[in-house]
């Protein structure tokens, strides 16, 4: 049988042609006879066993030739045939292989049929692949969805199961030593790659996830690369699918790992990346889309199998290096420097390196330092987070740690999120695992080192003490003598010194001293000279030398032994040497201890510079800046940093953010850094929450406090905050706790103030111990202690005037009115606790009052009595006048919202009443009652719930009704039963309230009304400038109350904001006027054109004040936006950075209200660029630049340009042509904007020569000839055109006056402009009013209304309004109500009474 050979064909063809020697297929079985033919063959493999392949080969050949024609059943019967021989080819090859000698007959015929069947077993296994695709492509085209994918792969008999089955009999194949079928022993490289591609074709299926088919496949490759030389072309194929599937990564960095420990392949790995780096190197030069996702799966491939294999790694990453210097593929540099992380973390670190391996560790960590400062962003991240990771795992040498955190700190302003927050992550980590202290508080650390170094400065001193100052003096008088001496006597011969022989080393240093200072100089030369003879190296040197150095070199020894104090001054050499031997021990401890210091100082300084920039990221937008900063100020509050508490402080500001994880996160750290605790005693647990607390307390200002409170509200809901805890703050507070001190106390009641907001039982408890010891102790327990009574509010109850609480209040008060220092926040508290808790407030504030009166009167008398004028008490009268103002607003506000709830309550229940009555009555006549009566209960509840809790607002809403209600008239007599009846009791209860305001609180005979007279009297005469405030804000509290005392106050108001002098006052009545405006808009709307003036006023504090005041009305439409909006405007470019920055941002919510802004639009350029107001340029194009931007809407765009081109009509200056032209360069043209422009080219083209006018329209064609429609740029071409054409015609113009006019009159119309003439004044009803007139706040007309004829002036009045109210209407209106700006026109004021 060994007449012939198999040869393993490249393509199934070539076995169909006819070779000398070879085999060839003879005959190809039809389709239709494959199954006899097969069942030939398995009675032929029954009877002969593996042999029958020999003569049956051409049947199963013929599976592989027709392919995917054949039916699956056909196929699947071929290949068991196949695999069953397979089988029985490992026992029938064991037994043949097992003898020493192969007979060439035996061997040939046996790898004839090993060839044979491992053939046919591979390619029917592509055949059988090749037809699963076809037949899932044929489903996918079909639109046919397969539910049950696993349920068809079975009944096609190609499972993952069968494939695994499949791979293990290919396993068992490849375990027989099939070399020796070869001659000589070696196999044949396309045999082994034809059983190795099943392997690799495995790789690229999904099925390699699989763990055991994974296995399985490199088994065989195990055995292919041991056994048959397959290393090489393995690892080139691995690396190939590496790159080309994504899904195998993972599949083969395991079966790399499997290769290097079953297999003892440890080079496979290191040689696996040097294949990659050829594989990367011969992909860089092209630039295909597939070339970032190699880099990507390979670079993930790497990194994991250094994750595993970081030994066999750690050498090969050096051939990898390079690609960290290029810049193509930040998933590669990533991966390669997580390779590096990872070898560090493992097998760098420690003490016991070797000398190669610190150089690979500070190779690596250098890399990793300089990749801080990638190019990339995410290579910045991802080399920030392998820092935490060393730094975490303590990888990183201490004298590393230092440089790298001083780039961490650079990465906090880094522009990219992702890497900001990997820098403070760092940074954390940093302070976590830092090796020098748990407490870094810097004033502590700074101490310990002073303390330290002053004690090694001492210690050196000791050891290496300096010269003598005095010796110095007397050194420098006799060096010159010495020298002489020496330089006299340096030939004396050797044998003329004196014996020293018995002389000690000892005795040396004081003997050459003596003879200096009994100037036996030559001695002592001589001494010096024998002692160099011990040190032979110091002689040979000295011998090398000129004769004047050697001079020099001995009188520096003389110097150097008179000027330093000899240490050995007692003691036997022995003790002395001791000595010095324990101070060198000691100072060797002192310079590490203070090296160590240093290092803590340094570290604690670089964390504090790196706060105020973490701080700022607590206002980032991202959340993942905001809850890294959070993070990292909870492990800095821990770590006791001092800087840390600014931002620990202002992360509470987060409770307001409306991102609820951000106030989650907040709330978090707070509990951790000031509610866990790990002792588990109650006492002790409560002592500390307090304790912390309380000194969190002392950070915090007002608007952190209130923050704060927000937080305990919660907590005391939670029950963190127990019983215990607010126990132990009572104590602290009473100063039972030895050690508080008095701001210890202060903090206490602080936080028991706002505990008491959220459980006012807290407050109804302690009432005695407040009487007791609150409102008798200093002034600021006084203060906190009135504001603990406020919560009682919550209770429900109010307590009668003789209740002994108000007796306390009321002592209290007057003490601190006659004694204390401070008394306003006091006395505001007393009287806010008075009206929320007190039944008759106003009984007892008339007591407080009367009697502050009394103590005046007596003091004035006093006064006189010692004096010859009586002069009043200023500070006493400061305090009264105070009082006096916050009981009005406090009389005001108990009566608008306190007695009106009462009075609608009591409406309540008698309505319920009557209905109870009217159900009852009218239970036989309807048939369904129960539902009348739910429907009446629903209807009248809506009716409560929309009805406002305060009189003064269901005043204005009840006036918007009544001016409704008169158009409405379809209303039946059961909607009026049911409804209206409880909304007319509100109006008349609200209406009882006005009038009780109105009659009987500040006018008429009320009892504050007798005291108007005094304020009117102090704001009239020269008092003090306290004094003087405090009685204009009581004025502006009493106008709060009364129309009428308003209406008479405002002139005098008015007058003090204009004309006083005092910064304060002028700013408390800019406030008191936004509130007069809430309260009377009519009142005070004649006076506001007087609040725009302040915007410009020298005094920051007064603009800032107005600012904020005049943006809170005008965005809630308490005033009206008209013409003086430009004043507003101003102030976008204002010197203060804060005061712009409100003003922008006013602008800004403007732009988001409607029209408002577009509508004001024309009034604010009109106003800007009027001469007379005479704004800088450059201030009004930085003004204008911001407003304009805030436009977004096409079609008001639109409009604004056809608007500012009519505008050109009106103006006359150079300066205003200038500044139009600019507003027209800030805008985005499209295709109908720029038709705007060019129809309205007659409007402007004369302007045109002006150089600043020209400028801004070539802006204009430059940036809309940038778009990329082709419209748009014939549209810029033809203006462009017609603007040189307007160029042309005015030089025509020009040549023909100067030929036809040649006076001086005519020279100056060619050089300058021809002014626009005016145009005539249309008829009074279709004139717009003018921006700048007194009544600024009436709404604008926009739209011109048509010219007729006969229109009386009520139906132009009707017209008029209808037009305002259209004001907000939508955009598609604008070129309907669009007119043409007018030249602002200024008006004579004049005051309306109302």
């Amino acid at each position: 049988m060994s007449h012939f050979e198999f040869a393993i064909p490249l393509q199934k063809d070539e076995l169909l042609e006819s070779h000398a020697g070879q085999y060839h297929v003879e005959d190809v079985v039809q389709p239709r006879l494959m199954l006899s033919k097969l069942q030939d063959g398995a009675r032929a493999y029954n009877s002969v066993g593996v042999d029958y392949i020999l003569e049956h080969f051409d049947t199963y050949f013929s599976i592989i030739v027709h392919g995917v024609k054949l039916e699956w059943n056909v196929i699947n019967k071929g290949f068991d045939h196949i695999i069953r021989a397979a089988k029985n080819l490992c026992s029938h090859l064991e037994l043949i292989l097992q003898e020493q000698e192969l007979d060439v007959d035996v061997r040939v015929k046996n790898l004839n049929i090993t060839k044979m069947i491992m053939y046919l077993f591979t390619q029917i296994m592509k055949t059988k692949d090749t037809k699963l695709a076809a037949d899932n492509s044929t489903k996918l085209t079909l639109g046919k969805k397969g539910k049950k994918a696993t349920e068809e792969e079975e009944l096609c008999g190609w499972t993952e199961s069968d494939k695994q089955a499949a791979m293990l009999t290919l396993y068992l194949v490849t375990q027989q030593p099939l070399s020796r079928l070869w001659d000589p022993p070696l196999a044949e490289d396309n045999f082994v790659s034809m059983i190795a591609d099943p392997c690799y074709k495995a790789l690229e299926e999904q099925m390699i996830k699989n763990k055991a088919i994974r296995d399985t496949v490199f088994q065989v490759l195990g055995v292919l690369i041991k056994k048959y030389n397959h290393g090489t072309s393995c690892l080139i194929k691995l690396v190939q699918i590496l790159q080309m599937v994504e899904h195998a990564v993972s599949p083969i960095c395991a079966g790399v790992v499997q290769l290097t420990k079953e297999f003892g392949l440890g080079t496979f790995g290191p040689q696996m990346v040097r294949e990659i780096a050829e594989a990367l190197a011969s992909t860089e030069e092209e630039t295909t889309g597939t070339e970032q996702s190699a880099a990507r799966n390979c670079g993930a491939f790497l990194l994991e199998l250094t994750k595993e294999l970081p030994k066999e790694m750690a050498n090969a990453i050096a051939t990898l290096q390079p690609y960290l210097e290029s810049d193509e593929s930040y998933t590669l540099r990533i991966s390669v420097l997580g390779m590096m992380c990872e070898v560090l973390s493992v097998e760098l670190r420690g003490e016991g390196l070797s000398d190669a391996q610190r150089i690979q560790r500070d190779d690596f960590l250098d890399d990793l330092y300089e990749h801080i400062h990638d190019l990339s962003a995410y290579v910045r991240h991802k080399v920030l987070q392998f820092w935490c990771r060393l730094q975490r795992e303590n990888c990183v040498p201490v004298n590393r740690q230092r440089t790298v955190l001083e780039r961490a700190i650079g990465r906090l302003k880094d522009k990219a999120a992702l890497v900001r927050k990997a820098a403070i992550q760092l940074l954390k980590i940093f302070l976590e695992c830092n090796p020098f202290s748990a407490q870094l508080k810097l004033d502590i650390l700074e101490e310990q080192l002073q303390t330290e170094q002053k004690i090694l400065d001492d210690l050196q001193k000791k050891l290496n003490p300096g010269p003598d100052p005095e010796l110095v003096k007397k050194w420098t008088e006799i060096e010159d003598d010495v020298t002489k001496a020496i330089k006299k006597n340096i030939d004396v011969l050797t044998q003329d010194e004196p014996d020293l022989s018995q002389a000690s080393l000892d005795n040396l240093y004081e003997a050459i001293r003596k003879h200096l200072r009994e100037k036996n100089y030559f001695k002592a030369y001589l001494i010096v000279k024998h002692t160099e003879r011990q040190y032979p190296d110091a002689k040979l040197l000295r011998c090398d030398m000129e004769k004047s150095d050697q001079i020099n070199y001995f009188v520096a020894l003389l110097g150097n032994i008179f000027v330093i104090p000899d240490v050995r001054t007692s003691g036997t050499l022995t003790q002395q040497c001791d000595n010095e031997l324990a101070l060198h021990k000691r100072l060797e401890e002192k310079e590490s201890i203070v090296a160590f210091l240093q290092e803590s100082v340094h570290f604690s300084r670089m964390v504090s510079e790196a706060v105020p920039m973490i701080n700022s990221l607590l206002m980032s937008k991202q959340a993942g800046d905001v809850n890294e900063a959070i993070d990292f100020f909870t492990t800095a509050h821990h770590f006791n940093i001092e800087s840390a508490k600014m931002g620990v402080a202002n992360m509470l500001m987060l409770v307001w953010s409306p991102d609820q994880d951000k106030r989650e996160a907040v709330e978090r750290a707070y509990r951790e850094m000031y509610l866990e605790c790990e002792n588990k005693a109650e006492r002790a647990r409560a002592f500390i929450i307090a304790k912390n607390l309380t000194s969190l307390m002392l950070h915090i200002d007002c608007g952190s406090a209130l923050a704060l409170e927000h937080l305990v509200d919660k907590w005391v809901e939670k029950g963190d905050i127990n019983p215990a805890v607010i126990q132990v703050l009572w104590e602290m507070f009473l100063k039972k706790i030895d050690g508080t001190t008095d701001t210890d106390s202060y903090a206490a009641i602080s936080l028991l103030v706002m505990i008491a907001k959220a459980k006012p039982s807290v407050t109804l408890a302690n009432l005695e111990v407040i009487q007791a010891h609150g409102l008798t102790g200093d002034y600021n327990t006084r203060k906190l202690s009135a504001q603990l009574l406020l919560p009682l509010v919550k209770k429900s109850q109010r307590y009668p005037a003789d209740h002994s609480i108000f007796t306390s209040l009321f002592d209290s008060l007057m003490e601190a009115f006659s004694k204390l220092n401070d008394f306003a926040s006091f006395a505001s508290n007393v009287i806010d606790a008075v009206y929320a808790i007190c039944d008759t407030p106003e009984i007892i504030c008339s007591k407080i009052l009367a009697e502050m009166y009394r103590r005046i009167e007596e003091m004035m008398v006093k006064n006189c009595d010692n004096e010859e004028e009586a002069a009043y008490p200023t500070e006493l009268l400061t305090r009264f006048v105070f009082t006096l103002g916050h009981v009005a607003l406090q009389q005001l506000i108990y009566l608008d919202i306190s007695v009106y709830s009462e009075l609608r309550r009591r409406n309540q229940v008698r309505e319920e009443r009557k209905a109870e009555e009217k159900r009852k009555k009218k239970a036989g006549t309807f048939a369904t009652p129960a539902r009348r009566g739910r429907v009446d209960d629903l209807r009248r509840q809506t009716l409560m719930n929309v009805s406002n809790a305060s009189a003064s607002s269901r005043a204005q809403r009840s006036a918007s009704v009544a001016s409704n209600k008169g158009t409405s008239t379809n209303t039946t007599m059961t909607e009026e039963e049911a409804g209206l009846e409880g909304a007319a009791a509100d109006d008349a209860d609200a209406e009882y309230v006005r009038g009780v305001c109105e009659r009987d609180v500040t006018a008429g005979d009320a009892a504050l009304a007798r005291y108007r007279p005094l304020l009117a009297a102090l704001l009239g005469a020269a008092a003090p400038p306290a004094l003087h405030a405090a009685a204009a804000l009581a004025l502006t509290r009493f106008m709060l109350v009364s129309s009428s005392v308003c209406e008479d106050g405002l002139q005098l108001m008015i007058t003090l904001l204009k004309r006083s002098k005092n910064v304060s006052l002028r700013t408390n009545l800019t406030i008191a006027f936004a509130d007069l405006t809430l309260r009377f808009p009519n009142l005070t709307q004649p006076w506001t054109h007087h609040i725009y003036h302040i915007l410009s006023d020298e005094e920051l504090e007064v603009r800032q004040c107005a600012v904020k005041m005049l943006s809170f009305l005008v965005l809630h439409e308490m005033v009206r936006v008209k013409g003086q909006i430009a004043d507003m405007a101003l102030c976008c470019a204002d010197a203060d950075a804060k005061v712009a920055s409100m003003t922008r941002l006013f602008f800004k919510q403007l732009s988001q209200k409607g029209n408002a802004l577009y509508n004001v639009m024309p009034d604010i350029i009109s106003r800007l660029s009027d001469p007379d107001l005479n704004v800088p340029e450059e201030q009004y194009r930085i003004i204008m630049k911001y407003i304009t931007s805030l436009i977004q809407k096409d079609r008001q765009m639109e409009a604004l340009v056809e608007k500012l081109c009519q505008r050109f009509k009106l103006s006359t200056e150079e300066r205003q042509w200038r500044d139009l032209a600019y507003c027209l360069s800030l805008f985005t043209y499209n295709e109908r904007s720029l038709r705007k422009l060019i129809e309205n080219l007659d409007c402007y083209k004369d302007k045109l020569y002006c150089q600043g006018v020209m400028e801004s329209f070539n802006t204009i064609m430059n940036n809309a000839s940038k778009m990329a429609k082709n419209d748009i740029k014939a549209l810029v071409t033809e203006l462009g055109d017609k603007i040189e054409e307007g160029f042309a015609v005015r030089a025509e113009e020009g040549n023909c006056e100067g030929t036809t006019e040649g006076s001086g009159d005519t020279d100056k119309k060619a050089t300058g402009p021809r002014a626009t003439p005016r145009r005539r004044a249309a008829p009074r009803r279709n004139r717009r009013r003018s921006s700048s007139s007194a009544d600024e706040n009436e709404p604008p007309s926009n739209v011109e209304t048509p010219v007729s004829t006969r229109k009386s002036n009520r139906k132009a009045a009707n017209k008029q309004k209808i037009v305002n109210d259209s004001e907000d209407s939508d955009d598609d209106d604008f070129q309907d109500k669009e007119e043409v700006f007018k030249k602002p026109v200024r008006k004579a004021t004049r005051r309306r009474k109302l």
